[in-house]
């Protein structure tokens, strides 16, 4: 069987972490049109233990065309005590824009034991400029990076929920969407390859990369519905084996 392959290059400093936020980023759910508010509970195990970690995926609407997507994940158990009981949180602001979801802000905040960092990606399309702004340790927000943003430049959120939409191109099988991602600190392209799919059982399999060209450092298989619903995740992470997710609840 041929399987869909999700490429993108986003790093995080724990795998369980990353691991946790891949499985909830790469299965938002598909809308016929504009998206829909929606939350969705997912859980992940480890070879030998049970949930060693979780992650909600939400959206809502915030204003005209405007909607907000969070990704909040945290490590349970016994994967929690070898990770300072991380939580990150991931969020995307994002206007409605010719069809597309045009990212505004992207946020992204981790909780290690007492560490707190906390990030925002300003999108300025008036002046064309991507802004990486950082919380310092006395509370100031200090420029740290931008870049001239002369081209579409997506987040991850931004990018798999317009992938979701159709907005990226048409979901077809044999067809490849390609996306810039966030050039910081190397540029980034997040491409989807659409292989075959069996009725209930559509595969695919995500192929994380530190930069293009590089050798890939992970994969993770995900399986969904035919509304593109995930049904259950896996990939390997060093130092913690086999870790799968599946989807527990959704409202």
């Amino acid at each position: 069987m041929k399987k869909r392959a999700i490429l993108f290059t986003k790093s995080s400093l724990l795998g369980v972490s990353l691991t946790v936020l891949v499985l909830a980023a790469t299965v938002l759910p598909a809308w016929a049109a504009a998206p829909q508010p929606e939350i969705l509970h997912y859980t992940a195990d480890m070879s030998l233990c049970k949930d060693v970690g979780s992650a909600t995926v939400s959206l809502r609407e915030v204003g005209k065309d405007k909607f907000e997507g969070v990704i909040e994940s945290q490590t349970n158990g016994i994967v929690a005590a070898f990770t300072a009981h991380r939580r990150d949180r991931y969020a995307t602001t994002m206007q409605m824009v010719q069809g597309k979801l045009q990212p505004l802000l992207y946020i992204e905040e981790s909780r290690v034991g007492k560490k707190h960092l906390y990030k925002e990606y300003r999108f300025d399309y008036g002046r064309r400029k991507l802004e990486l702004w950082r919380r310092s340790k006395d509370g100031v927000m200090v420029l740290k990076w931008e870049t001239e943003l002369t081209q579409p430049i997506y987040d991850p959120i931004s990018a798999l929920y317009n992938f979701r939409i159709g907005a990226l191109g048409e979901v077809k099988a044999g067809n490849t969407l390609s996306v810039a991602g966030i050039p910081y600190p190397h540029p980034e392209t997040m491409t989807i390859q659409l292989g075959s799919q069996e009725p209930n059982n559509r595969q695919a399999t995500v192929i994380l990369r530190s930069r293009p060209g590089e050798d890939q450092i992970g994969q993770i298989y995900a399986r969904f519905d035919d509304k593109l619903v995930p049904l259950d995740a896996w990939t390997h992470v060093a130092l913690f084996g086999r870790i799968s997710g599946r989807l527990v609840s959704r409202n």
